[in-house]
């Protein structure tokens, strides 16, 4: 069964002839449909009593379809009142407000990089032909559409740009390193809402390869930079031998220069220095890093000689390599995200549909065979984890700190971790692009039945600059939010297959790679997914 936000999110439950007052709540951009008996209203969510247990959704958010929504509105226990819902239609009844009319889109679509449309053709062809959802599509030609909601009248058409203009949305690499300013306050903004700034269509990553003489195993993001920058000349100013440094790159307006240049030396705020060593593809690249002393390089992984890969650190100093679950939990630094960045917004949800279907089960399988990584939902190796949990009894920590050992040695010892990894709190648009596809992933994997009657465990770590406590508790926050969120949007699903779900905040003890995010602030928080 295909699972995207538009479908899976909020479920479409039982027929209306089930409930006693039962009414329809349907969002204009079809997001949310949910049919049964309002049950209550917390003053932001209404509940709906469904035959697969209580669903909430935001009012504000949804139309009220049927007969009966002035009934409850005229008399309810619980403050629900008209102007709460985005619109109601209860029939011919004169009381009720308009519906909301329809909306449109004509969005053009370009590419940062050739291969970018290939990626675009595949999901844009595979989506046409496999939705299940009410959108009526029509594929006009390789990478066009035109969708239509029956259900609310909206419609949107996504072509091709003209090489000569600029297009609505870009497709390419987008860095999830540096700054950006916040574009979502709370993790519904980006998992609800249908004015998203970036959607998340593919994954790739880089490596970094030396040569064995530059005596090193592993190299910060920030010193990389540095080297290509012209700055570090020998190894033993980062720790490795007396050896001249030697970095060779692929042209700069080629796709990997371009994406070095905007993942690794934008964020760091520098540029390529003119004297680096320019080779003109990859092959020659990883072959010389062999025959020329004190040599460096950043390469597509795929391409990359493992034997002189060397890991990768953040900026706590922890050390990853470039492992397939590592780089989907976007644990690995130098992931390369691959984004529809939106340059303009959408007036419907029907692009957004499209682009989410990108992380299905079905367009990731495609999307393999065209070079991009699976980044569907998967299991850590136990032995990884257990390594982790038993760092825990050898670390030195403080008082705060001891406690959280304490507690993360005992959830997480019978549980094992998943790769749908977020950014916690506010998050810019990358981040909540990232959250929303990791979120499709673990919807994903909750429809499978080797999930039924099983524990999902939201798991925080931060940091924070008022210390342990403080990180302690804005981790557990972030967790807890994130435990809401699947609980208000998946409660069909959690309710089918018996699935619990708990969250914790472990703060800054035994965090699995370095806990950073885009917004400025004093806190920073990331959330991890496990199952038990």
């Amino acid at each position: 069964m295909i699972s995207r936000i538009a479908t899976t999110l909020f479920c479409t439950v039982a027929p209306l002839a089930l409930f006693a007052q039962s009414v329809e709540l349907r969002s204009s951009d079809n997001f949310i449909n949910v049919e049964g008996e309002i049950v209550g209203y917390n003053g932001v969510m209404v509940q709906v009593q469904t035959s697969v247990g209580v669903v909430a959704v935001p009012a504000s958010e949804v139309i009220c379809f049927g007969d009966a929504c002035n009934d409850v509105i005229a008399s309810n226990p619980f403050g629900l009142t008209a102007s709460a819902f985005q619109g109601i239609d209860a029939g011919q009844s004169a009381a009720a407000p308009a519906a909301t009319a329809a909306a449109s889109d004509e969005l053009t679509v370009g590419f940062s990089a050739p291969e970018y449309a290939g990626l675009h053709r595949t999901v844009t062809g595979a989506y046409a032909v496999t939705t299940s959802t009410s959108t009526r599509v029509e594929l006009t030609a390789v990478g066009e559409l035109l969708l239509q909601n029956p259900n609310t009248g909206d419609a949107a058409s996504l072509a091709l740009s003209a090489n000569d203009t600029t297009a609505d949305i870009t497709i390419g690499a987008v860095s999830l390193n540096g700054t950006a300013p916040v574009a979502y306050a709370t993790p519904s903004a980006w998992a609800q809402g249908s004015d998203l700034t970036h959607q998340l269509l593919g994954l790739k990553s880089f490596s970094v390869i030396a040569a064995p003489n530059a005596g090193i195993s592993e190299i910060s993001i920030n010193d990389l930079a540095r080297i290509y920058a012209g700055e570090v000349t020998n190894w033993s100013q980062i720790g490795g031998a007396d050896v001249a440094v030697l970095p060779l790159q692929l042209p700069p307006n080629s796709e990997i220069g371009t994406e070095v240049q905007r993942l690794v030396m934008a964020p760091a705020g520098k540029e390529i220095a003119g004297n680096v060593l320019t080779m003109s593809d990859e092959a020659g690249v990883s072959a010389s890093i062999n025959q020329f002393p004190g040599s460096v390089s950043i390469v597509s992984s795929a391409l990359a000689n493992e034997a002189l890969v060397v890991d990768v650190t953040g900026t706590c100093g922890i050390a990853l390599a470039p492992t397939t679950f590592n780089v989907i939990s976007g644990d690995y630094a130098l992931v390369r995200p691959i984004m529809a960045t939106y340059n303009m917004p959408a007036n419907t949800g029907l692009i957004a549909e499209v682009f989410d279907f990108a992380s299905s089960t079905i367009a990731q399988g495609l999307l393999v065979n065209e070079g991009f990584l699976d980044h569907s939902a998967t299991m850590l190796d136990s032995a990884e984890k257990n390594a982790r949990l038993s760092s825990l009894l050898e670390a030195s920590f403080d008082e705060a700190q001891r406690g959280a050992a304490a507690q993360m040695f005992q959830v997480l010892f019978d549980a094992e971790r998943l790769s749908p990894t977020m950014t916690g709190g506010a998050a810019s648009g990358p981040e909540g692009a990232w959250n929303r596809a990791m979120l499709i992933n673990l919807l994903n994997l909750l429809e499978n039945d080797e999930t039924a009657s099983r524990e999902i465990i939201f798991v925080g770590h931060g940091e924070s600059s008022a210390g342990s406590a403080a990180a302690i508790d804005a981790s557990a926050a972030a967790a807890a939010a994130f435990k809401t969120l699947l609980e208000d949007v998946a409660a069909a699903t959690l309710a089918a297959q018996n699935i619990s779900v708990s969250s914790y905040g472990f703060g800054n003890v035994g965090p699995s790679t370095c806990v950073d995010g885009q917004v400025a602030g004093s806190e920073y928080t990331r959330v991890e997914v496990w199952i038990r």
